[in-house]
């Protein structure tokens, strides 16, 4: 089980540390664990209830209010507003698919997933099918996840299966030879899922591009001896929940220090993070579609349209 501090919920949620513990006190919205010794700690559910309360905060819940709310009432709350949200941009068919995506996952059944990705591609083509279909799915399947509709088995079953996929899409495309606007993929941390990152790949191997992806937990001294020897012209990596904006603007800080010359690109799971100020040669992705901008951007092209 991971172990979190009371300053570490404040990291991730963004609500001060004091604010939880008047929360504690006056409406017992948390109840910590303790140690043999008495010291306080939480776990990832006492997080991702955070999360959810930080959530109907942001949308003008008043904490009084939400201290009466059973913990199903509270995730009902916050499915109501991400339902909310991400139906608005989404068309009949892609949500008549991500119901049908549902099902497969609620059901571990490979064979109703792999009928649905099938038939999409075949209609919209690969990148589509990730950008329109698959992404605002997992996008679900975390809200699921965190409100506790689904079960971590179901999650895991569903994020391999989709990874199976990128992967086989990858090997089908052929090696570029290295040469001009190269790209370097990589995760900091062994914790991180790595599927943006293989869309990612894919649609760089894609372009006819050059690019190496190292994996996971990939040091900085990794890195620099890695960057020495391929001299890519571009790193890429990504940032998975929870994530601290203090300690990714310090992480960034220092990447744009070691490699100045290079374009440093990330995206995250957390959106907050494209707001945090970043240097020069750093540059935020908010989903996939701004990634295929990115690659196939040409300097000076403005300028002659």
């Amino acid at each position: 089980m991971v172990k979190y501090s009371i300053k570490d919920l404040e990291k991730y949620t963004g609500v001060k540390a004091h604010t939880i513990r008047i929360w504690e006190k006056r409406y017992n919205l948390l109840e910590p664990h303790r140690t043999g010794t008495n010291i306080r700690y939480y776990d990832e559910n006492h997080l991702k209830f955070l999360l959810n309360v930080s959530m109907l905060i942001s949308h003008d819940f008043k904490i009084s209010k939400i201290s009466e709310l059973s913990a199903d009432e509270i995730q009902h709350e916050v499915k109501k507003i991400y339902d909310k949200q991400g139906k608005s941009d989404l068309d009949t068919a892609v949500q008549f698919k991500m119901n049908s995506l549902v099902m497969a996952m609620m059901e571990l059944d490979e064979f109703r997933f792999d009928k649905i990705f099938s038939t999409s591609v075949i209609k919209r083509g690969f990148e589509q099918t990730m950008i329109e279909v698959m992404c605002p799915f997992l996008t679900k399947v975390g809200i699921m996840s965190r409100t506790g509709e689904i079960n971590n088995a179901q999650e895991h079953f569903i994020y391999q299966l989709i990874r199976q996929k990128v992967l086989v899409a990858i090997d089908s495309l052929p090696l570029a030879m290295p040469g001009r606007d190269s790209y370097l993929l990589y995760l900091p941390d062994v914790k991180q899922r790595d599927l943006f990152i293989l869309n990612s790949y894919y649609f760089i191997k894609a372009r006819g591009k050059h690019v190496v992806y190292l994996g996971q937990n990939i040091s900085l001294e990794e890195l620099k001896s890695v960057v020495e020897i391929k001299k890519p012209d571009n790193l890429m990596t990504y940032i998975s929940a929870p994530a601290c904006p203090n300690e990714t603007k310090q992480y960034f800080k220092t990447l744009s220090k070691v490699f100045p010359k290079k374009n440093i690109l990330f995206s995250s799971t957390q959106s907050f993070l494209g707001n945090i100020e970043l240097p020069g040669n750093v540059r935020y992705l908010p989903d996939l579609k701004s990634v295929i901008h990115e690659i196939e951007y040409i300097p000076g092209e403005e300028e002659l349209i």
